[in-house]
């Protein structure tokens, strides 16, 4: 059951460095039984490392948790120039950024989450097809 407040209607975006401890500690104020907890973020070193993997444990002792994240379909193009120098050298960046999302997706599942990386095109199908999956191998 989702339970949608009268109050999110006056909610206005911001740009602002997300609070893991903070979103942590009222999902487990709030939801008195396990749910499944859905993080859209970046696979980022600072998000990851710094804001998200210490507030996790916490969360994920209790609830089911997947963290989406959109990836850049434009990396793995760039992987594969080697026309010239400035294509392999962007060829390396981009084969080393698409390595270190690897790495924190790595170590987001050690932590116990699921983790969804995907394209701008698929990225609400797989982030549907995750909670499809949860819920029919019973992991809800």
């Amino acid at each position: 059951m989702v339970r949608i407040s009268a109050a999110m209607a006056l909610v206005e975006p911001v740009l602002a460095e997300a609070d893991h401890h903070a979103i942590v500690s009222s999902v487990l104020r709030t939801a008195g039984r396990h749910c499944l907890v859905v993080l859209f973020t970046e696979l980022a070193p600072a998000v990851v490392e710094e804001g998200l993997l210490p507030a996790l444990p916490a969360l994920t002792a209790r609830h089911t948790v997947v963290v989406a994240a959109v990836s850049d379909p434009r990396l793995t193009e760039l992987t594969a120039g080697r026309g010239d120098v400035r294509a392999i050298y962007s060829a390396a960046a981009a084969g080393r950024a698409l390595l270190r999302r690897r790495q924190l997706a790595g170590l987001l599942r050690q932590h116990g989450a699921q983790v969804v990386d995907a394209p701008p095109p698929t990225y609400a199908a797989a982030v549907t097809d995750a909670y499809l999956t949860l819920k029919s191998t019973g992991g809800l």
